[in-house]
């Protein structure tokens, strides 16, 4: 397979059914300018990087492309942030003093109404750590020693040791701590910036401290660094993975987090490993406004919360990647993915159904809710009868990526091997047909028999018009996954590019244009489907789920 996308072919089948949001806690989706809304996880998929609140009833969360999420005390919502920029840091002094850091010198201040852009004057570097002791006296950190401090009116740059930092801490203004690679801490005594000893060599990522002679410090390869006072050693390993962030209430209860999900507890005595109920990806945020109310926050969308007995994780659905996506209707639609994952949509919540496969499914396609075809690895086909899946034989062992027909007995699929898969479906039997090209096709759609488009590497774009397949120019050197449209004039493609940024094109019958999607980094989109121009749905990495409408 020279698809680069399949990745680990994950070889178990999901687990974890995708359910609406538990009435405990809610979620909002998060949508684009263009209308793309999450639909899984929730509240949204991007990666978060910290969390921080005034109270339990006003809690922040930022992460990449620009995400800012807030929780009101029952459900979390999305705020336009004005950047597409990386947002690694965000904390405050009040509900309406709150400041986020990020990419590209970005810094933006939330007033208690919006979000708006504050001048760094460090366009070219990035910042990962903000705090303050009030209002007019924060501190930003970043890459190469750079700190910053605000004074209540502007940003002014100080003087430091040159070391990339990552995180920044304080008990009082004439007392902060800020952290970085290669065990860089770094001290300000309210006059200058100096270069403390940590005591290892091990890059340090997060900071927290109960009082001046107090302080933690964390690393990627699971030391834990503390401070008495006087010295700074090391108290502890991580016996399991890297650790991200670490905040307490007290110096009795304080929490780390990392790598894998790994959850860490000083109770003033040991560092325990604490299991968390779900989350396998990494967490790199933590905050908490008590002992009983403490959020972490990490990759893909991750967030969990300690409510004083267990860590339990936000309803946001399984993250197991989704590859193809079809519905009969609004209330009827089906997604597959790794492991032989089959899940169902009813208009309410998607719910998992066996597939009596562990390979992987890429396409699905029907002609109608007891006609669906479901395709994969190694000539994988799959048929929905309305009762239950069963194996079709393909007569190939190519895998198969997309699937669509205009009838019960004119489907279409397409694959990747080095003559460009394309199989047809008569009614009876699976038959190859030519495609002209050699490269992989990933996606297949038409309006009618005599108009289908096929997707795939490279940007490629083929077009069927009856009497053959030939090439159309879709303008731009990227991973096309999936294609749909509502009519002639009117079809999607999506897929990502060679970084995994997610991306989506437009046909307008005349010519293919991008379009924003609101995700970021490692959020590409496998396929597409909708039931009209308004109601369009696309899936991908990691459970992603966007829908357009």
């Amino acid at each position: 397979m020279s698809h680069r996308r399949l990745g680990l072919l994950t070889a178990f089948v999901l687990a974890v059914l995708l359910c609406a949001a538990a009435s405990v806690v809610r979620a909002q989706s998060v949508c684009s300018s263009d209308g793309w809304c999450w639909s899984n996880p929730l509240p949204q998929g991007n990666p978060l990087w910290s969390v921080w609140g005034s109270a339990s009833t006003d809690v922040w969360a930022v992460g990449d492309a620009g995400t800012i999420l807030h929780w009101d005390g029952s459900a979390w919502s999305g705020f336009p942030s004005g950047t597409t920029n990386i947002l690694y840091s965000v904390w405050g002094t009040a509900s309406t003093d709150v400041w986020a850091v990020g990419t590209s010198g970005t810094i933006l201040h939330w007033d208690g109404s919006a979000w708006s852009a504050s001048e760094s004057g460090t366009p070219n570097y990035t910042l990962r750590g903000v705090w303050g002791s009030a209002s007019t006296d924060v501190w930003a950190v970043g890459g190469s020693g750079t700190t910053l401090h605000w004074d209540g009116s502007m940003w002014s740059q100080t003087s430091s040791p040159n070391w990339d930092l990552s995180a920044v801490w304080g008990s009082a203004s004439t007392d902060v701590w800020a952290v970085g690679a290669a065990g860089a801490i770094v001290h300000w005594d309210g006059g200058a910036w100096s270069l403390v000893s940590s005591g290892t060599d091990n890059s340090l990522y997060g900071v927290w401290g109960s009082a001046s002679a107090d302080v933690w410090a964390v690393d990627l390869r699971g030391a834990i660094v503390h401070w008495d006072g006087s010295t700074w050693s090391q108290t502890a390993s991580s016996p399991s993975s890297g650790l991200s962030a670490v905040w307490g209430s007290a110096s009795t209860d304080v929490w780390a987090v990392g790598q894998a999900g790994t959850i860490l507890h000083w109770d003033g005595g040991a560092w325990p490993t604490v299991a968390a109920s779900g989350p396998t990806n990494s967490l790199v945020g933590v905050w908490g406004s008590t002992s009983t109310d403490v959020w972490a926050v990490g990759g893909y969308g991750t967030i969990v919360h300690w409510d004083g007995s267990a860590w339990s994780a936000f309803p946001s659905g399984a993250t197991n990647n989704l590859r193809g996506v079809w519905g009969s209707a609004s209330t009827d639609v089906w997604a597959v993915g790794e492991g032989g994952a089959i899940l169902h949509w009813d208009g309410n919540a998607w719910s998992g159904f066996p597939s009596g496969t562990t390979n992987p499914l890429w396409g699905v396609w029907g002609s109608a809710s007891t006609d669906v075809w479901a395709v994969g690895w190694h000539g994988t086909i799959l048929h929905w009868d309305g009762g239950a899946w069963s194996p079709v034989s393909s007569g190939t062992n190519a895998d198969l990526f997309g699937v669509w027909g205009s009838a019960s007995t004119d489907v279409w699929v397409v694959g990747e091997d080095t003559a460009g898969t394309i199989l047809h479906w008569d009614g009876s039997a699976w038959s190859p047909v030519s495609s002209g090209i050699n490269v992989g096709l990933f996606g297949v759609w038409g309006s009618a028999s005599t108009d289908v488009w096929a997707v795939g590497y490279d940007g490629t774009i083929l077009h069927w018009d009856s009497s053959g397949w030939s090439v159309s120019a879709g303008g731009t050197p990227i991973f096309l996954n999936g294609v749909w449209g509502s009519a002639s004039t009117d079809v999607w493609a999506v897929g990502d590019d060679f970084g995994g940024d997610a991306r989506i094109l437009h046909w307008d019958g005349g010519a293919w244009s991008s379009v924003s999607t609101g995700t970021g980094t490692m959020s590409g989109l496998f396929a597409v489907w909708g039931s009209a121009s308004t109601d369009v749905w696309a899936v991908g990495l990691s459970g992603t789920i966007l829908h357009r409408q």
